[in-house]
């Protein structure tokens, strides 16, 4: 949650000061924000690799200290605008784009392993536990996003100064999961995941190398998984980076409604996240159409932010974009959790930080073609004078691609079956017949 707010308290008005004050054309901003994606995803594959091998929390700590050395870095524009210029401070805020993506991406794959393990330890849910995670984040970004508008109405408009109110929140959650998993720390729940292993990872530990994990890996993950992430991924070409929403917004209602756009997702997106999971949660069924019905909601919302061009348009674009949130972030990531092993494999030790790593690192190559592709579009369009709209366009596409895909794998592939999730406890047989029970003794 705190991350998030630190995350938004610079990111509502990133999009704004590059185009404003950089002067970035849009198809540069997608090439910054699909470079920073690929890094992002890049750093988390070989985080979720050494989270296999020196814990997952280790890694999330390292990932949350790294952020909050990133965070001063954006208040430092102003200054290197001041004594550098204008391409000088362009290049630092490139670079201070793709350290914090790094950053995060560090501590994501293995964040998701963790909060698997943690699921699967408690015998809860993987839907309920990413729900949880997803509902605190979004928490966290109304807030940034809130404050953020704020400081900058309280600084008469300096974003530098903005920017760097970030660095609370990183450091107060570096400090919080220092104090929770940190050396000399009880470990909170985790401790009870490790007890529960130990016993696996004491007799696989060491046997395994990177070579054989991944071998046994391809092995262990079934179809299902597979068909699982070729919807997510076709999914990601239709969700770029919300940047474009907020251009949309500034070119359609000016800067000023910008920062009301996030708290307006995040308000959707934290209202509806709590009950679409749970009912999510209740089967594959339900999954599914949940999944639909989110990838439906951005379909709607790419609609209006390219075709109402106006202040009721736009809010109905922002609500659309929540209720998609909130039906498919988090249900997507639990999605391929249920398909990847919590537990440790005997032999191989523990593969689920490996296994977010390599899907991360997909996962994470086509949210930079997507960005990239979103930017073009926009100047394509922008350029035939008819406004900002081409990433709407192809995103409704992709997203109509992933519902046809979701659909088929759930009527004649393996997203339709209870039975393949794994983790789940298959039902006591029923009691012997008494001829049966007599013949038995």
């Amino acid at each position: 949650m705190l991350g998030s707010v630190a995350t938004l308290m610079h990111e509502s008005y990133l999009a704004v000061y590059l185009t404003d004050v950089l002067h970035m054309s849009h198809t540069q901003i997608g090439s910054l924000q699909g470079a920073a994606q690929l890094f992002s995803k890049t750093s988390g594959s070989v985080s979720g690799i050494l989270a296999d091998v020196v814990t997952p929390a280790r890694m999330v700590i390292l990932g949350a200290a790294l952020t909050a050395l990133n965070k001063p870095m954006y208040a430092a524009s102003g200054v290197v605008a001041a004594l550098a210029g204008t391409t000088a401070c362009l290049w630092w805020v490139t670079f201070a784009k793709i350290f914090d993506r790094v950053a995060k991406g560090i501590r994501e794959a293995p964040s998701k392993a963790l909060i698997g393990e943690l699921a699967a330890a408690s015998g809860d849910s993987p839907t309920a536990a990413f729900g949880l995670r997803q509902s605190m984040a979004l928490l966290g970004a109304s807030a940034g996003a809130s404050v953020a508008s704020l400081a900058l109405a309280l600084t008469s408009g300096n974003y530098p100064l903005t920017f760097a109110l970030s660095t609370v929140p990183a450091v107060l959650a570096l400090l919080l999961l220092s104090a929770a998993f940190g050396p000399g720390s009880t470990g909170g729940p985790a401790a009870g995941a490790k007890a529960g292993t130990a016993d696996v990872e004491d007799s696989s530990m060491g046997r395994a190398s990177l070579g054989d994990k991944a071998h046994g890996l391809l092995g262990v993950l079934r179809p299902a998984y597979w068909q699982a992430l070729l919807v997510v991924a076709v999914l990601y070409i239709g969700r770029f980076d919300a940047t474009f929403a907020l251009l949309r917004a500034k070119g359609v209602l000016g800067a000023g409604f910008v920062p009301y756009l996030v708290p307006t997702v995040g308000i959707t997106q934290v209202l509806l996240a709590a009950p679409l999971g749970l009912r999510a949660k209740s089967s594959v069924a339900a999954r599914n159409a949940t999944l639909l019905a989110g990838i439906a909601a951005l379909v709607g919302a790419d609609l209006c932010f390219a075709f109402l061009p106006s202040l009721p348009g736009i809010l109905a674009g922002a609500f659309l974009l929540g209720l998609h949130m909130a039906a498919t972030h988090g249900v997507s990531v639990a999605m391929l959790s249920s398909y990847i092993p919590a537990q440790p494999v005997p032999g191989l030790g523990r593969l689920s930080g490996t296994a977010w790593a390599m899907t991360d690192l997909l996962l994470g190559g086509v949210l930079a073609a997507a960005n990239l592709l979103a930017g073009r579009l926009n100047d394509w369009t922008l350029s035939r004078g008819w406004g900002a709209i081409g990433c709407f366009l192809g995103g409704a596409s992709g997203c109509s691609l992933a519902m046809a895909l979701l659909a088929l794998f759930a009527w004649r592939g393996e997203l339709g079956r209870d039975d393949l999730l794994l983790g789940v406890v298959p039902p006591p047989a029923p009691p012997a017949p008494p001829a049966a029970a007599a013949a038995t003794a």
